[in-house]
């Protein structure tokens, strides 16, 4: 098992994609902490992955909130001894609606909405986190960021905006952080088949971009988890500072 024993803290992983980073996780032996805004489904996903013989926790976590996050990373602490990987998964786009349109015309308040979990978060959670893997020398944290960064697409100026900062912080924390053991890497899925409920709709717009891609077929969540994982693991070890891209070969850089 590549992360046998270690304490994984999953932001956003109730539901899409972060619910199959916790469930591949808990399989590599990892103690799962499901960190999610919503309670109910972060028990559900926990409860899963503990039938199915895994270790997993649900703590009901708002990443906006930095004494939040901070009680987060304390009681993981008090329940597990140490944190050695922090995946931020947790952002607004496929589970609540998302504005699209020219950038003249994006309300200021759904600006902040959007900056506020998608590149706030990452920064708070880091911030809680950072304190405990420097007094271990150790840690691993895995930034997701999106294809859109790259091309300027799919008309989300503030969600685009709060990617291609959570790439710059990134690069910022893997230069501060080397001196003390702390890996710090970012991953970019591409459009993916995250939603429990697959409709048409859901169907045609992940259809949209399959043939910009190399291996033209709609990407699925098996087929990025293989990629955090390895940036979680062992085999990483001399890898910082990186953005590694899972799209089919959509985007090559």
């Amino acid at each position: 098992m590549r992360l046998k024993d270690k304490v994984t803290i999953i932001t956003g992983a109730a539901h899409g994609i972060g619910k199959a980073y916790a469930r591949r996780f808990a399989e590599e032996g990892a103690h799962v902490v499901i960190a999610d805004i919503d309670a109910q489904g972060g028990e559900a996903t926990a409860k899963a992955l503990l039938d199915a013989g895994g270790s997993a926790w649900a703590r009901a976590t708002d990443v906006t909130q930095f004494s939040n996050v901070e009680g987060l990373m304390r009681e993981t602490v008090a329940k597990f001894g140490k944190i050695d990987v922090l995946l931020n998964n947790a952002a607004i786009y496929v589970t609540q609606k998302l504005w699209k349109g020219p950038v003249e015309e994006l309300a200021l308040e759904e600006w902040d909405r959007v900056i506020e979990v998608n590149l706030k978060g990452v920064f708070l959670c880091s911030k809680a986190a950072i304190p405990i893997m420097k007094r271990q020398k150790s840690g691993k944290i895995i930034n997701i960021a999106s294809g859109t960064f790259f091309s300027g697409s799919g008309n989300m100026p503030h969600y685009t905006t709060a990617k291609g900062g959570v790439v710059a912080l990134t690069r910022v924390m893997a230069r501060q952080l080397g001196e003390f053991g702390i890996n710090v890497n970012c991953m970019t899925p591409g459009s993916t088949m995250s939603e429990e409920n697959v409709t048409d709709e859901v169907l045609a717009r992940r259809q949209e971009g399959v043939d910009k891609r190399a291996f033209r077929r709609v990407e699925t969540p098996a087929d990025i988890v293989g990629t955090a994982l390895f940036l979680a693991s062992s085999d990483s070890d001399f890898v910082t500072g990186q953005l590694l891209v899972v799209e089919g070969g959509g985007i090559m850089h």
